[in-house]
This record gives structure tokens, sequence and C-alpha cells, in this order.
């Protein structure tokens, strides 16, 4: 089964919680794991920049993805949040957990 996997960084802890139990309350995701202590090397605004960061692994589909997008860049701090869709391939168990976790 196809889900979406959509990677996010923000700039801390905080940020990465609030926007992970968000998305698991409001059912726009089945889950989301936060991997701490990441840097991210990228130029912005003509300049390369490194910073701490954390990542965000957001488990969706493909009827939610849009509405977490919108919930994520409200709460986001960042002018430019990544948002990074991948289509992944579940196990028929995972992908069926998934789909019942989310709103119908």
């Amino acid at each position: 089964m196809t889900i979406k996997l959509v990677l996010c960084t923000t700039p801390d802890e905080k940020t990465a919680q609030l926007i992970a139990s968000t998305l698991v309350e409001e059912k726009l995701a089945a889950c989301v794991n936060i991997i701490k202590g990441i840097e991210s090397v990228y130029e912005w605004q003509g300049k390369v920049e490194t910073d701490a960061e954390c990542q965000l692994l957001i488990k969706t589909n493909t009827q939610h993805v849009l509405q977490a997008f919108d919930r994520v860049s409200e709460l986001h701090p960042y002018d430019v949040p990544e948002w990074l869709e991948l289509n992944a391939e579940a196990s028929s168990a995972y992908g069926q957990w998934l789909q019942t976790t989310l709103k119908r």
C-alpha cells in the first residue's frame, strides 16, 4: 500500500513536538518521528548557512497531505519550511493501520 512520507525540518525540539503532536491529534498524520540533532547546511539569501535542526518524518496519505502541509505552514516559524513528499510502500498491516488512524 502506498503512503506519503514527508520530510520536514524544524529549528528545535519544542517546534518539532508541537507540529508532531498537532498533526497526530488532528488525525492529519498517523505517526511523526522526531530525529534530534541533525545539522543542515543550505543556502539562504545568497549565503551558506549551517544550523542544528530536528528532522520530522511525517506518515500520512494522499487525502491528508495537503491539509497536513497547510497546518505545518501555520505552526512553523520558517519563511520556507522544508516539505518533501515521498511515496512509500508500506506493508499491508501498517498501511491499514495508517488509513484507519487518519481522519475520514
